[in-house]
């Protein structure tokens, strides 16, 4: 465990401050630069994780107890899906703190893999917990956008991202990215958000929603809905293209489970109020969505190169 990362019990006013004034920077900051300030945010055990530093919503289709082990889950459902290989080299783009690149070499030894990462504090802690692990020779890790990646074409044999895709600018460069340096016959996985089907809103709700999404640093560019983003991989020149839901099994019960914990005096003392009330508003809108905004859907895509 990753024990120097967590604060049990109330943070000391010092650091409390620091997060205080990085929140306020939010808003000053370039839009390029504010992705990361969130991601500095909810590092160090500013967030609903326990023993981990994993940072997504987690897969809870067998009811795992904690946000922790339903991470677990969804890296280990990225790792069948993408069929991880002994012989393969993995590129992982945007990897976070590195637990499911550590998870992937842990549980399907994959030869080699390589992840990038845009926040320059997340990919320093990543290297740390990398080599504390011994991994370091089987794990390698930089700062470099997943839409500009810095490797030739046919280097990797299966390319990922978990959770992330959503972030960048755009993700259509990425999946063009990913084609190009993809060997034939790889495979490219997303677990991704995206807008729900078939949805009617007001200029106003579109208003509100297209606020919320500049506050997430999800461009305009991104928002499509699964038959779209199917459509996108196929015109890239992908094939056996499966692009589903899986939002039953991961944003609804993640929002149950994020109120309640935000309801424990033990946690509310842990977190940032900001960072609370970042992870309960969107929790409140996915279960009931009271402000009749952009619903939002979550996707599982698996896509191969011919």
């Amino acid at each position: 465990m990753d024990t120097a990362s967590f604060t049990p019990n109330a943070a000391p006013w010092s650091r409390r401050l620091r997060e205080l004034m990085m929140f306020g920077s939010f808003f000053i900051n370039p839009s390029r630069r504010r992705a990361n300030v969130l991601y500095e945010l909810v590092s160090t055990g500013n967030y609903l994780t326990e023993r981990t530093l994993f940072r997504n919503v987690g897969y809870w289709k067998d009811a795992p107890k904690t946000l922790d082990d339903a991470c677990e889950a969804l890296a280990r459902l990225t790792g069948d899906v993408a069929a991880f290989g002994q012989n393969d080299r993995v590129l992982d783009a945007g990897f976070g703190f590195g637990d499911q690149d550590m998870y992937w070499m842990e549980h399907f030894g994959p030869r080699q893999i390589v992840g990038l990462n845009v926040t320059q504090s997340q990919v320093e802690r990543a290297r740390e917990r990398v080599a504390e692990r011994g991994m370091s020779d089987r794990i390698s890790l930089q700062l470099a956008p997943a839409t500009q990646m810095p490797f030739e074409a046919g280097s990797f044999d299966k390319v990922v991202a978990l959770e992330s895709a959503f972030h960048f600018h755009t993700r259509e460069d990425f999946f063009r990215e990913a084609f190009r340096v993809l060997k034939p016959g790889g495979r490219l996985v997303t677990l991704d958000m995206v807008p729900q089907p078939n949805q009617q809103l007001s200029t106003w709700q579109r208003f509100v929603s297209d606020v919320g999404f500049h506050f997430w640093q999800i461009c305009s560019e991104n928002l499509y809905d699964r038959n779209e983003y199917a459509s996108k991989l196929r015109t890239l020149g992908f094939s056996d293209v499966k692009v589903d839901t899986i939002y039953d099994d991961t944003m609804l019960p993640f929002a149950r489970y994020s109120l309640e914990q935000l309801a424990k005096p033990e946690v509310a003392r842990k977190l940032n109020p900001a960072v609370a009330t970042m992870i309960e508003l969107p929790s409140r809108s996915m279960l009931d969505n009271p402000w009749g905004l952009v619903a939002m859907d979550y996707i599982l895509a698996v896509a191969d190169k011919p």
